[in-house]
């Protein structure tokens, strides 16, 4: 029993092996929704992880998008574009699940390559924005003058102050 599964792990590496150093004896089949593309060259391979990645990043930020087009009452029509992007990004998330299904290894590792890149996108531009209500606040508190986040009071100008 031990040895019939050794010798099937066996042909299961040179398989492998061989998939993986000679692709014009065995292609690699990259399988999108209805079509399959046949891997053979160098380039066909730069194309495809290329095309892979972009996906992933497109995936990430229409996701992010999703969330800011916000339902707001009284406008129930932002109830369409935000189904329409949801409907894109679910085909874009069985595409990558297709070609994820292939079981070849460096294209399942391109694949959360692109949606990584993807993710470190959103959060810059998540940062971004939150930087930029920050200061936005701290713009309103200094023309203000008193300092609501540590409790101060209002800032008073000495010279504009009458004395009587």
């Amino acid at each position: 029993m031990v040895a019939v599964l050794l010798d099937a792990f066996t042909q299961a590496r040179h398989a492998l092996v061989t998939r993986g150093t000679d692709h014009t004896l065995y292609p690699v089949y990259l399988n999108l929704v209805f079509k399959a593309y046949s891997l053979k060259t160098n380039s066909n391979f730069a194309l495809a992880y290329f095309f892979l990645i972009v996906l992933g990043i497109v995936e990430r930020l229409l996701s992010l998008s999703i969330d800011y087009i916000q339902d707001k009452p009284g406008q129930p029509w932002r109830i369409f574009p935000r189904a329409c992007i949801y409907y894109v990004v679910t085909l874009i998330r069985y595409v990558l699940m297709m070609a994820i299904m292939n079981v070849y290894i460096p294209i399942f590792c391109i694949v959360c390559l692109g949606l990584t890149l993807g993710q470190i996108c959103v959060e810059v531009i998540r940062y971004s924005m939150m930087m930029r209500r920050v200061n936005k606040v701290k713009t309103s508190v200094a023309m203000d003058g008193s300092d609501v986040s540590l409790g101060m009071p209002p800032k008073t100008s000495h010279i504009s102050e009458s004395c009587c």
